[in-house]
């Protein structure tokens, strides 16, 4: 049976999101997926154990979660590729799926059919609460190292889908209590690169990725990576440049007495919901370029994140614009916004909500290959439209829900609460009770 619910209904949205880090090294899928498993126990039961009786709704891996990820060519990738309701990836998101009654997002290298010349995607699937493929996205900008196994970029570019939760949602126009609702949200699925400019030669303020969730509406974007730590090697760099990075990698895990791929099996658990994590500007002297302090994020990356997703901070430049500034841009892109403003207002996203997941790995490959980690989780709030002239995590546009750290394995837990509104003339599933 409906409830009746009037155009522009406010509904309150809880969702509990979880993230998982991992570093996962090429030929130890196994062992990838037990230390996997050994964190999805250990979160299982300590929600078994809250009393509370609430579960997950979303479980969030990495890019590339259990192969690996620095692939050198098509023959060295092949042996770990998998169709999309095949192999270990899609096992283990079927396994988190119904243990947590949740969906769950895990990045995979996906071919298309088991023929010899099956085209290559770096993909990731969305497992639903019954464990059903529900999506397959596939990364539409290509990094380097996608190219070096002859990775096709996504046909469709980047999408936009609906995702029903059921019973999360509270219809606020029946008061602070509200009936419980489903709710459908528009969710979006942006794989690493995705995140860049195209193939790092776009103009950086065009921000594809986050323009077209903020002119698609998107409402949770989900974000599995496998993002470089600044110390990282990278094929741009100078012979030199590169002897010196390999030292100081070799340096830093002698220092943390780690092994040369990093750290694995200690694990970092973060279920606080009053763990936020602390802005800092990305002019600040506490930042931190080395790798070390495993255990804190890496805010130099957080600060770029957020800075990639400019149209959903509020930024008082804008009201310098005129439509007459704003139009040129607008036609050449052939977007409805350019940097979040739009010729039918200054702000685009101005008193929405959006909710964005970040799963990154973590961990050394070849002893010259860092990722970041400092997976986490964030909401965009819509407010402070004309106060905030911030680029970073000090914008108060964005809430910083909390992270893991840049070089350990772990789960980060968050009850996130935000508003969507619903006209009663949408076509979705948000009305409907339990």
């Amino acid at each position: 049976m409906s409830s009746s619910i009037p155009p522009k209904t406010k509904l309150a949205v809880n969702l509990r999101i979880a993230v998982v880090q991992l570093n996962p090294q090429i030929a130890q899928v196994s062992q990838n997926v037990s230390r996997a498993t050994t964190m999805l126990r250990k979160l299982k039961d300590t929600l078994d154990n809250s009393g509370t009786g609430k579960n997950l709704d979303l479980v969030v891996f990495p890019e590339f979660a259990l192969t690996g990820y620095n692939f050198h060519s098509r023959d060295h990738i092949l042996p770990y590729t998998s169709r999309a309701k095949d192999g270990p990836s899609f096992d283990l998101a079927r396994l988190v799926s119904k243990m947590f009654s949740c969906y769950t997002v895990i990045g995979y290298p996906e071919r298309v059919s088991t023929d010899a010349d099956s085209k290559l995607y770096n993909s990731a699937i969305l497992i639903s609460p019954e464990g059903e493929l529900v999506f397959n996205y596939r990364k539409s900008f290509l990094y380097n190292t996608d190219e070096d196994w002859n990775c096709q970029e996504n046909p469709a570019g980047f999408q936009n889908f609906p995702l029903l939760f059921k019973g999360r949602g509270k219809d606020l126009s029946k008061g602070k209590e509200g009936n419980a609702v489903d709710v459908t949200l528009k969710t979006s699925i942006g794989i690493c690169m995705d995140l860049s400019p195209y193939k790092f030669q776009a103009p950086f303020q065009d921000f594809e990725f986050a323009t077209y969730n903020v002119d698609n509406n998107s409402e949770l974007i989900i974000c599995p990576m496998a993002w470089l730590h600044s110390s990282s090697v990278t094929s741009d760099l100078r012979k030199e440049e590169i002897t010196e990075k390999v030292s100081k990698i070799e340096q830093h895990t002698r220092q943390q007495h780690l092994p040369a791929y990093g750290s694995q099996g200690d694990y970092q658990y973060d279920f606080d919901n009053r763990n936020i994590t602390k802005r800092l500007s990305s002019d600040s002297d506490l930042l931190q370029k080395d790798y070390t302090d495993f255990a804190k994020p890496d805010m130099s990356n957080v600060n770029y994140w957020l800075l990639r997703f400019t149209p959903f901070l509020a930024l008082r430049q804008r009201y310098l614009w005129s439509i007459e500034d704003l139009f040129p841009f607008l036609e050449k892109k052939r977007s409805a916004s350019y940097m979040g403003s739009s010729i039918d207002g200054i702000w685009k996203f101005k008193n929405k909500n959006a909710i964005v997941v970040m799963a990154n790995r973590c961990g050394i490959e070849d002893g010259t290959t860092v990722f970041a980690g400092s997976s986490g989780i964030y909401k965009f709030n819509g407010k402070f439209d004309n106060e905030e002239g911030h680029l970073d995590s000090e914008n108060q546009s964005v809430e910083l829900l909390g992270n893991l750290g840049k070089g350990v394995e772990g789960i980060i837990m968050r009850d996130v609460n935000f508003e969507v509104f619903r006209n009663v003339n949408e076509k979705c599933n948000q009305c409907i009770r339990r």
